[in-house]
């Protein structure tokens, strides 16, 4: 690129030179000519190198395993964004039923599928009981709900 800029430099200074030369001559109108076609041919041939030393970087430099850290970041991201919704509506709803909530965690597992699993709901409430059987009947029965006391 830089040679091609110092290419078109040198050529514009020699047809300001030339004009500056032939300025009073017959031979004004020819010298111009001349050196527009080789003003023309320096740079067409300059963007045309540009072009032929341009490359596209092979595909395969680029694996797959470079990516799988990103996508455990996401799925990580995902779980805990989920459990932190899920544990919002639970604790709502608990709420709507009278029943006061101090704390609500809920571990969520997210497989390579994409299906979402509660795997355990702590809860910290008075009355932990109804605060386990509300979070059984929203979430089904095989859930593991864990009572944390003060």
């Amino acid at each position: 690129m830089l040679t091609a800029v110092r290419s078109v430099c040198y050529v514009s200074a020699g047809i300001f030179l030339l004009r500056f030369v032939t300025d009073g001559t017959r031979l004004k109108k020819q010298a111009a000519f001349v050196m527009k076609l080789v003003f023309a041919v320096v740079f067409a041939s300059a963007v045309i190198k540009g072009f032929m030393e341009f490359e596209l970087p092979e595909i395969s430099q680029y694996e797959a395993s470079d990516y799988s850290q990103a996508a455990d970041r996401y799925r990580k991201e995902a779980a805990e964004k989920a459990a932190e919704n899920i544990s919002d509506v639970l604790c709502s709803q608990l709420e709507a039923a009278g029943i006061d909530v101090k704390e609500l965690q809920t571990e969520v597992n997210i497989s390579e599928d994409g299906s979402i699993d509660i795997s355990r709901v702590i809860v910290r409430s008075a009355d932990p009981a109804a605060a386990a059987e509300l979070i059984r009947k929203s979430l089904g029965q095989e859930t593991e709900v864990i009572n944390e006391t003060d």
